[in-house]
């Protein structure tokens, strides 16, 4: 493995790109169940754990751009370079893993959405492949149409949250009431629970050397997550204020469920379509983690990212169709959760000393020089 990378030109991308590239891979599935989930833990101080959890966002993410800077190069490299050949390649593995882990998340949850709210009886099998397709059309592409999915996407796509303007005018204020009722432990788990909505921006890991202006990867990076955060607090507000508490517990996907009182003459059920449309939010995110699954299993590993993406196809085709019950998916869910809260926030802050270690000896060897 090369630490080292040299990529080509026309293989790389500004900076600037960054900021809907990891705001669509937060923004997936994860966000139609996310208002239940954190109200069901700290009640009506669910703002509180949000902005909690935004705070460590941005910390986290500021790790990962100091040690990418530190060592200019990704993920792989870093790890090689810290840990050593042996153990830096067991960590790569796990990496891949979880990558793996993410892109399987993502498929069986936009699979179990088509089955409730469209076609219940529809097999898993045809509709992951019809995904899987799409996937690999763009994954083959490179990172670049990959990087162009996701932009092309964003913008077909926010003008969903616009619909929310209807339920937006029947809030019930009292609804919010009362405030600072929840104690530290149940706000912390609020916070916990933020993480599976809030993953997506170890995209840095693995892109980091295909950005032109890598000076400017901080800020671009630090805009995306305040975006997040400001989407995900203000869709957890308005299901509180629409929703009774009773009923937000109730509803396992409160975002779709407010698209139900939407009507158009053409359409009446606008959830209905609001579910196939879903498709132009989860399709971004399904492609960059099909991207980073095989980039990063031929960085760690030697092989050729084509035939990556051909294994990680297959064994997502049986996954679908294997286990495909409300139980597993819910399971599966909270399990790329507890992942994502070592692999994604706890992994760049057991690399923060090796990166401040290696910068102290490149500035004396500098100085010497």
């Amino acid at each position: 493995m090369k630490n080292q990378l040299s990529i080509s030109e026309d293989k790389k991308f500004k900076a600037a790109y960054l900021i809907l590239a990891l705001h669509t891979l937060q923004i997936g599935v994860g966000i139609a169940g996310f208002p239940r989930l954190v109200y069901m833990e700290a009640k009506h101080d669910a703002w509180i754990s949000i902005l909690i959890a935004g705070v460590i966002l941005h910390l986290t993410v500021a790790c990962i751009v100091f040690v990418l800077r530190s060592y200019e190069t990704d993920l792989h490299g870093i790890l090689n370079m810290a840990f050593g050949k042996v153990i830096g390649k067991f960590f790569s593995t796990l990496f891949v893993l979880y990558f793996a882990v993410m892109f399987f998340s993502v498929l069986v949850n936009y699979i179990e959405f088509v089955q409730v709210f469209i076609f219940p009886k529809m097999s898993s099998f045809f509709v992951a492949i019809l995904i899987l397709m799409l996937v690999w059309y763009a994954v083959y592409g490179g990172i670049r149409v990959a990087i162009g999915v996701s932009f092309l996407f964003f913008f077909s796509s926010v003008w969903m949250v616009l619909l929310l303007s209807k339920p937006l005018t029947m809030i019930e204020p009292m609804n919010y009431l009362p405030i600072f009722e929840s104690d530290m432990k149940e706000i912390f788990s609020g916070v916990l629970i933020s993480s599976y909505s809030l993953l997506g921006f170890e995209l840095l890991w693995v892109v980091f050397p295909f950005i032109y202006d890598k000076k400017k990867v901080g800020l671009h990076s630090q805009i995306s997550m305040g975006f997040t955060i400001f989407m995900v607090l203000g869709l957890t507000l308005i299901s509180i204020g629409y929703f009774s508490p009773r009923q937000l517990e109730e509803k396992v996907w409160p975002l779709l469920s407010m698209f139900k009182i939407i009507s158009i003459p053409a359409f009446e059920r606008f959830d209905i379509l609001a579910v196939a449309l879903w498709l132009l939010v989860i399709l971004p995110n399904a492609i960059l983690l099909g991207w980073m699954v095989s980039y990063s299993c031929k960085r760690a590993h030697g092989l050729k990212q084509k035939h990556c993406l051909v294994v990680l196809i297959i064994i997502a085709l049986l996954l679908a169709s294997i286990f495909d019950d409300r139980q597993f998916v819910n399971r599966f869910t909270d399990f790329t959760g507890y992942l994502g809260m070592f692999f994604g926030f706890g992994f760049p802050f057991l690399l923060l000393p090796f990166a401040i270690i290696h910068r102290m000896k490149g500035k004396k060897q500098n100085d010497k020089k």
